[in-house]
């Protein structure tokens, strides 16, 4: 299941006489010269963050000229954190496969990187400054190699294409009318010290169309007219084993030189789009944290954005968080007064409390079940999926069989190999005209369609499972009753073996053995692992496409290696993650069937809709949805209520903080529940998130009260916090406090007067300015563009070329985006293969210079 084929790259890499190592998602880049005419390096208008600009001249292969120049456009360009961004074009040469058919991604090989057959991708790249060459882009073999070499680095280039982890360099295809489209997750300086994007450095995206040329100098070697990008004499050229316009020949050294210049002519058409990042809590000046803060990693997006904006201006606020760990556990340090000065939490302990302490709500999100799945015919990713509660018990409790064989273990015998051929779920997301296809439960990918999930204890798990001990049908099939259609629960998951629903952790209940023959037999012990890294390794890892299964048969070391990524175009994969990460990561997100009959997904409306319908704890003033009795509030007929919408909660002191820390807290607070600071959502640090909505003039009244029992120190406990009206020397959460400025300074809101620090450029008052745009904001008009510098002749003539750079891949690491690794390794058969193949095509190619003269 872990292991995939590669086809492709062998002729090219026997062309050259060199060892190929392959790698996907990771490719080289570089500056070029003699080639098509050049795109323009793009320039954001100050007043946007999606920008349009032009791309470059389309190749016509089948007039052999070029034609119009086309878009790219960019959802955002502004106050980036570590987070996705979507890039779209319009008049691309279309991907094709070798008989002139749309090319999505060839089941042959591991990625459409190493295919010699597939012709005119696009690559994506996140790269530092404004005018990168080659060594500027991650994901390149050159990467931190000898700038002023161009692409006359020699083989392999001094450079390291993953200094700190697998490239995010994304490749994508272009649809037969020309459109296409990919998301890349760009990093800050806390993801990849070497790119160091930052509000200071700025980074951008290359976006480059391979339009083919002859990069590796086949017609000068053949001494043929027309030497350079303009001759696409060999960009299909599959019999001499040379195709330039496939992404196999970035990979293939030159003709005469050896140097690494394979991809110089698709370097040509590149379009640069200018990023500007947002601070994160890095960039804070370093000082000692005010206070410390611990648990629900379902407020890390948000908690982030506080971070980084309270800690700018002339009034900084520096705040130790610690995400993962587990919220129980959180609680019960915080409450023993050996933990944090802060803990986050979305249940109440419901223990007497060792303490004085009370609750104040600060945002709201809710848990979603995020996918990456592609239609089965188009390769198209879906965007549209409906679940109910007993379709995620039956993924959660391992209830398919995960394999083609129906019979293939006892405890899931008869079931549907996954989700995908369940009829519940084929009812509910039918197959239309247009589709969707879904996904077949091949033996490679059936236990793949298992949700990836987060380790350890977390209220995150705890909403979930009790939502779904609450639905009726859900409730049914866990206790043992098979649904309409015959499907029943894994029996491993049957009381008593199992306790049942609700549970805080998620801990696979079945490690049955295969009962079949095959060898080695493959076992549910393998089949779904949750992540012990936390939501953020549970988002990338559906970014990336990689199941949490691992491979039945263990490798050398005797361990079992997590299998590798699906590819694109056909995914199948689902996770479970908060609302900040999906919309942070671009993630689709399915619509969850509430009490009222309703599929809905998650919203700002929804979410909204659904506070209003919780029930209030009067021991504990903290509010959730009604799950066990939704008919006592309006939750059980309210259609537009999303049904696992979250209320986040901070558990503080009241009793025993010395006066200076309650300052720095009450200052933290007045600032996160402003609503023209904390509580205005945008991208700008020191706002709310995409994900979360703002609290209600309810929830800010509860804050404020909450917030006053912790200045005062008046050892109030849950349940009996002040009244709503504010502290007797302070405005209140509610008053105005702004947000603190970023970079550029400006006078700092205190707890008193609710002036908000200045944004960028140092203004003041008390309201944030030069809010981002969403991903999904109307693209600027299109920008004038400006020629991409390129390098000297004698650095970047058409001539030298690349051969990848082997990398290490690290265990563990779950970074890697655009597919799986595959290598082509040295010192084996197939190295002595491409060695003899090498020297076959040199002759056949020395026969057509003969047979031409």
């Amino acid at each position: 299941m872990g292991s995939r084929h590669v086809r492709a790259g062998g002729l090219l890499a026997a062309m050259f006489g060199a060892t190929l190592l392959l790698v996907a998602g990771v490719l080289p880049q570089a500056v070029t010269a003699q080639a098509a005419p050049a795109a323009g390096a793009a320039v954001a208008a100050a007043g946007g963050s999606a920008v349009t600009v032009q791309g470059p001249p389309v190749w016509q292969p089948a007039k052999g000229t070029y034609g119009p120049r086309g878009t790219v456009t960019v959802a955002q360009t502004r106050n980036l954190t570590d987070q996705v961004v979507h890039v779209s074009w319009t008049g691309f040469t279309p991907t094709v496969n070798s008989d002139g058919s749309p090319a999505l991604v060839d089941p042959g090989v591991a990625n459409v990187q190493v295919a010699s057959s597939i012709f005119y991708g696009v690559r994506v790249y996140e790269c530092r400054g404004t005018t990168p060459a080659v060594t500027d882009c991650y994901g390149s073999t050159q990467y931190g190699a000898t700038a002023s070499k161009g692409f006359q680095q020699p083989q392999p280039p001094a450079g390291s294409t993953t200094p700190e982890f697998p490239s995010n360099e994304v490749l994508a295809v272009t649809r037969p009318d020309g459109t296409g489209e990919a998301d890349i997750e760009v990093w800050t300086a806390h993801e990849s010290q070497t790119l160091g994007c930052d509000p200071k450095h700025a980074c951008s995206l290359v976006i480059e169309p391979n339009y083919g040329g002859d990069a590796i100098g086949v017609a000068q070697f053949l001494g043929a007219a027309n030497p350079g990008c303009g001759n696409h004499t060999w960009d299909t050229d599959i019999p001499d084993g040379v195709t330039e316009a496939s992404d196999a020949n970035f990979a293939a050294s030159d003709f005469e030189t050896t140097n690494a210049d394979g991809e110089q002519c698709a370097w040509n058409n590149r379009v640069v789009v200018p990023l500007g990042f947002a601070s994160t809590p890095t960039d804070c000046q370093a000082r000692a944290a005010d206070f410390s803060v611990q648990g629900l990693e379902m407020a890390s997006r948000i908690m982030q954005s506080w971070r980084s904006g309270f800690c700018q201006g002339s009034s900084p606020i520096s705040v130790q968080y610690t995400s993962t760990g587990g919220e129980p556990q959180a609680r019960q340090a915080f409450l023993n007064r050996v933990g944090p000065d802060v803990a986050l939490t979305a249940y109440p302990d419901t223990s007497p409390a060792p303490r004085p302490y009370v609750y104040a709500p600060l945002a709201t999100n809710g848990i979603v079940v995020a996918f990456r799945v592609d239609d089965s015919k188009t390769g198209v990713p879906i965007t549209s999926m409906k679940l109910n509660a007993r379709l995620l018990a039956k993924q959660l409790t391992q209830s398919y069989v995960g394999s083609i064989n129906p019979d293939e273990y006892d405890s899931t015998k008869g079931n549907p190999a996954c989700i995908y051929e369940d009829p519940e779920f084929l009812k509910l997301n039918p197959t239309g005209t247009d589709g969707p296809n879904w996904p077949s439960c091949s033996s490679a990918n059936a236990g793949a369609a298992l949700p990836i999930v987060v380790g350890g204890t977390t209220d995150l798990v705890q909403q979930l499972t009790s939502w779904i001990a609450a639905d009726p049908d859900a409730a049914s099939f866990l206790a043992g009753q098979p649904d309409p259609w015959g499907m029943h629960v894994d029996t491993h998951y049957l009381k008593p073996a199992f306790a049942g629903y609700p549970v805080n952790a998620f801990i696979p209940q079945d490690q049955s053995a295969s009962t079949g023959t095959g060898d080695p037999k493959p076992s549910k012990t393998y089949e779904w692992v949750p992540q012990l890294g936390g939501l953020v390794q549970v988002a990338r890892g559906i970014l990336a496409a990689q199941p949490a299964s691992l491979q039945w048969s263990p490798d050398q070391t005797g361990n079992h290696p997590r299998i590798t990524p699906e590819l694109v175009g056909s995914r199948s994969v689902m996770a479970v993650v908060d609302a900040g990460q999906a919309a942070a990561f671009s993630l689709p997100q399915a619509q969850l069937l509430n009490p009222a009959g309703a599929y809905v997904g998650p919203g700002t409306a929804s979410l909204g809709a659904a506070v209003g319908d919780m029930a209030t704890n009067p021991s504990t003033g903290t509010a959730m949805l009604p799950y066990t009795s939704p008919s006592s509030t309006g939750f059980a007929t309210d259609k537009q209520a999303y049904p696992l919408t979250t209320v986040q909660y901070a558990m503080l002191p009241t009793q025993g903080v010395q006066a200076a820390k309650v300052a720095k807290i009450v200052a933290f607070l007045d600032r996160a529940g402003s609503p023209t600071g904390g509580q205005q959502a945008g991208f700008q640090p020191g706002q709310l998130a995409p994900g979360f909505v703002p609290l209600t003039a309810a929830q800010r009244a509860q804050l404020t009260a909450a917030t006053c029992d912790l200045q005062r120190q008046d050892g109030q406990k849950p349940g009996n916090q002040s009244a709503t009206s504010p502290c007797s020397n302070r405005s209140g959460s509610g008053g105005g406090a702004g947000t603190a400025g970023t970079t550029g300074g400006g006078t700092a809101g205190g707890t008193t007067g609710g002036t908000a620090a200045g944004t960028t450029g140092g203004a003041t008052g008390g309201t944030a300015s030069g809010t981002g745009t969403s991903g999904g904001a109307k693209p600027q008009a299109l920008a004038s563009t400006q020629p991409v510098a390129v390098g000297t002749p004698d650095l970047n003539r058409v001539g030298g070329q690349r051969l990848l750079l082997p990398i290490l891949l690290i265990a563990g690491a779950v970074l890697l985006v655009g597919g799986p690794a595959t290598l082509v390794l040295t010192g084996t058969d197939a190295g002595t293969q491409l060695w003899r193949g090498s020297r076959r095509t040199w002759r056949s190619l020395r026969g057509r210079v003969t047979r031409r003269g």
